[in-house]
This record gives structure tokens, C-alpha cells and sequence, in this order.
């Protein structure tokens, strides 16, 4: 995650960065995946975290690990569909 998703505990949630959620095709980073060891199917559905330009923070195996990951940094994350 980027520098903006720092964990503050003094930082409330609603206060923090809004972050979107979406569900991801495996397909679109078994480029990255492969270099890094991790296994994933093209046809895996996974969970990405994007900030308000679009850019792709991280990814997820599931939906409520993204949801958690992004309140754990300080951030409101929104469901994309």
C-alpha cells in the first residue's frame, strides 16, 4: 500500500482516503503474480483496493480482507461494481 494508507489509530475511518473495491479477474495480475512466486488462475476472482485515481493499491483473495485492510490503514473503502 502507498505511503497515504500509513495505519494513524488517532485518524477516524470517516476521515481518512476513500478507496475503491472491486473484483478483479486473476487474469489481470498473473504478470505480477508470477514474479513474485504466488500462485492465482486467470479465472480466480480476487479483490483489488484503488484509490481516487485509479491506481491499483493492492489486491485480495477475498472481499472482506480488502474491506478490513483498508479501515486497518485509515481509509474508507467503497464497493465498486
Amino acid at each position: 500500500m502507498s505511503e497515504a494508507m500509513t495505519h494513524n489509530p488517532d485518524e477516524t475511518a470517516e476521515s481518512g482516503p476513500t478507496v475503491y473495491v472491486r473484483a478483479i479477474a486473476g487474469a489481470e495480475v498473473m504478470d505480477a503474480a508470477a514474479a513474485s512466486d504466488i500462485q492465482i488462475r486467470a479465472d480466480d476472482t480476487l479483490y483489488a483496493i484503488h484509490d481516487e485515481r485509479g491506481q491499483r493499491m493492492a489486491v485480495f483473495s477475498d472481499r472482506d480482507a480488502a474491506f478490513a485492510a483498508a479501515r486497518w490503514h485509515g481509509a474508507q473503502p467503497v464497493s465498486v461494481h
